[in-house]
Parts: C-alpha cells; structure tokens; sequence
C-alpha cells in the first residue's frame, strides 16, 4: 500500500479520546514553562520598553538579544559571532523557509536525511522544491550514499540548492552525526559547493555531556548556515530563535521582502527573552528542563527493553525528545498505527519522514510530553500489541 493510497497522518492529528496514551506529539512538557519567569519579563517589557516593544522592529531583530546570542555562542562553542552573520527569526520554521524564498528556485533538488522531520519536507515541497533522500545509519548521513547522490546530480547537470540537516538529537530518529562525519560532511558539501543548512533546535536538550560540535562552528561560519530556536527550551508560543550564517546570505534576510515589510520578528517577545537570558535563567532553565527529559528518555528505553518484542529495535538519543522504532520485519507501521488505535496507544508511523518510499517498518515515539507513568503503560501495550501481530 503506497502513502498516496493511505494517509498515515490522518490517524494522528490528535490525541485521542479519553484515557488515550499518545506518543504522537514532540511537544515539550507543559510543566517546564518558566511561567512566573515569562511574566515578569513580559510585565517589565509593557511597563519600560512600551515604546519599542509595540513598534516595527529594527529588520535584524532586537540588537540585545542578538548581542546575547552572540555572546552564548562564543561561549558555548568557541566561535566569535559578528552581527552580520545572524538575524533573529520567528522560530526555526520561519528561518528555513525564508532560505527557501532567497536561496532556493522552484525545480531545484535539496538533499535531506532519510528519515526527516516530515514538517520540513512539507515546508519544501511548499516551495516547489524537490527533498531527495540520503540514507543514514545509527552515525547520521552516509557519507557514501551522499557522494554517490552529488556525483549523478553533476553528471546530470542539475543544481542541488542546499542540504538540509538535522544532526544533533535529530527528529524523528533521535540520532547525532558522529564529529568525524560532521567534518567528512563539511569537505564533501564545500568542494562541490553546496550550501549545509543546519537546524539545530534540539542542541541545547542533551542529557550526557555534549560531545559533537555544530556544522557551523566546525566550518568556521563558512558554508552553514543554523537554526537555532527558543521553541524546545523555554517555549514554543513565543515563535522565537535565529539563524547564523555567512554574511551574504544573513543580508540577503533581513532585507529580504517580508523583513522590509514586517520588520524584525516579534518584538514583544524579543525584548520580554532578552531579560529572560541576560539575568542568566536561560542556562539555568535548561539545566533544569534536560534532567526531565531524560528520565523520560530512560523510563522509555527500560520499558521497550521489557516490553519489545526480539525482533524490534530502536536508537538511543544522547538527548532531544524522540526514539525510532525499527519494527519485526513481518509487520507495518500502518498495521501497527491501526492496532494501537485500537488499543488505546496512538504513536506516529515513519512513513512521512521519508521523501523518497518509506521502508514502512518504523514508528516514531515522542517521550517528551507523556508522563514517565504513562510511558510505562503506553510502551507496554505497544509491546504486547506487536506480539499479537506477530502471532495473531
């Protein structure tokens, strides 16, 4: 049965009815929202910073949160950031499909993970433009496969307008490309000169001590250009986060149509985030959120370690929010998406994280929005309805 003939989504568009346990949603978990934080903030903000703050902000963004930015990065990865060489954005969604207006032509190919955050192929394909799958393993890209792929799009004479990467806990396999590939990926991508976008937004999430550096750091801002966003750390209604990238290409934004239009991305919240992270609560922020998530992460591993059954597999994220099941070969993930239903358990199919056909044996769990009780109950009937397909 091909995705055209059945709509794996159409299951998964809520949370179901009562007494449901899903593992559909990446959310992050409500009870990490700095609320009584984000309320000073924004009260200081319409008490001091009115006049600004309800005004067209400067195309760029707010110039002290970028300075913050600025200064995080430099510290956190070693790498001086010059104000040309980043602009504010309304989350990481809004920065990749600005690069897709100013970068990108209708027709041209953007090379992408196999699997791949399915929203971003979505976002692609808005555009016109044609996502072609690299397959990856438990190290992210293969390097083979992805030479292989430039190669016959040289030889056909076709341009490839960037590779999109997500590298670090990524969504929807929970996988980080090993720092070896990141400079393999960094060579390959420069000598055929293809531009890397990197999103990045779950880099902060890590539950082990961080042992990759970013694409852009390690290109030293050459030929990369992240995402980064507020939305995983602190909240995703604020619609908050930033792009770095060579110079020309950050220019080329922010006077880009909708900049000289709109202006910079939300000012209230900008300027509300910018005393959030220079009275220094977003670092403690996060080092209070990640210890959440990964008991999450270790409750789900435990109980798809007891429950699964032999033939299952499945990766283990060093962070973020997401693990990729590898189903027994005799079973789908359409079969299993309709049983859970059934069951009580609702989880997302693997299907539309493929551009190209899906191999149709994987499922995405979220552990980051189900309470680690939950978790325990959910993976159970996940287990036990598997071994009823495999034995019917």
């Amino acid at each position: 049965m091909t995705t055209e003939q059945y709509d794996p989504l159409a299951s998964v568009q809520a949370a179901g009815p009562p007494g449901t346990i899903s593992f559909v949603y990446g959310l992050p978990a409500p009870e990490t929202f700095p609320v009584q934080e984000l309320e000073r903030c924004y009260a200081y903000v319409f008490e001091e910073k009115s006049h600004i703050a309800l005004q067209y902000a400067p195309e760029q963004g707010y110039g002290p949160l970028i300075d913050f930015l600025r200064e995080k990065i430099k510290h956190d990865e070693g790498i001086t950031i010059e104000r040309p060489q980043i602009t504010l954005t309304g989350g990481a969604a809004q920065g990749l499909d600005l690069l897709c207006t100013m970068i990108a032509r209708e027709g041209e190919t953007v090379l992408v993970e196999a699997p791949t955050y399915h929203e971003s192929l979505a976002l692609l394909r808005n555009h016109g433009l044609r996502p072609v799958a690299v397959p990856t393993d438990e190290d992210g890209l293969r390097l083979d496969k992805l030479e292989i792929l430039i190669d016959s799009f040289k030889k056909k004479n076709e341009k490839i307008a960037f590779l999109y990467t997500i590298p670090t806990f990524q969504n929807p396999g929970g996988i980080t490309l090993s720092e070896d590939r990141r400079k393999s990926v960094i060579d390959i991508a420069g000598k055929n000169g293809i531009l890397i976008v990197e999103d990045d937004v779950y880099f902060d999430i890590a539950f082990e001590k961080k042992e990759v550096t970013p694409l852009f750091t390690l290109a030293q801002g050459k030929n990369v250009v992240r995402l980064g966003s507020f939305s995983k750390t602190i909240s995703p209604g604020l619609r908050l986060g930033w792009m770095t990238g060579p110079p020309d290409i950050i220019d080329n934004v922010i006077w880009s149509g909708v900049r000289r239009m709109g202006g910079g991305p939300n000012p209230i919240t900008a300027i509300a985030i910018s005393l959030f992270c220079l009275e220094g609560t977003l670092d403690s922020h996060i080092a209070s959120v990640s210890p959440i998530y990964k008991q999450r992460r270790d409750i789900m591993l435990e109980a798809l370690e007891s429950s699964m059954p032999e033939a299952a597999s499945w990766t283990r994220p060093g962070g973020g929010f997401f693990i990729w099941v590898t189903l027994p070969g005799q079973i789908t993930s359409i079969e299993a998406v309709k049983k859970g239903k059934e069951k009580g358990v609702w989880f997302f199919p693997g299907d539309p994280f493929f551009a190209g056909s899906p191999a149709g044996q994987h499922l995405r769990l979220a552990f980051s929005y189900v309470q680690p009780d939950k978790i325990k109950a959910g993976i159970h009937k996940l287990g036990t309805l598997l071994r009823d397909l495999i034995s019917p």
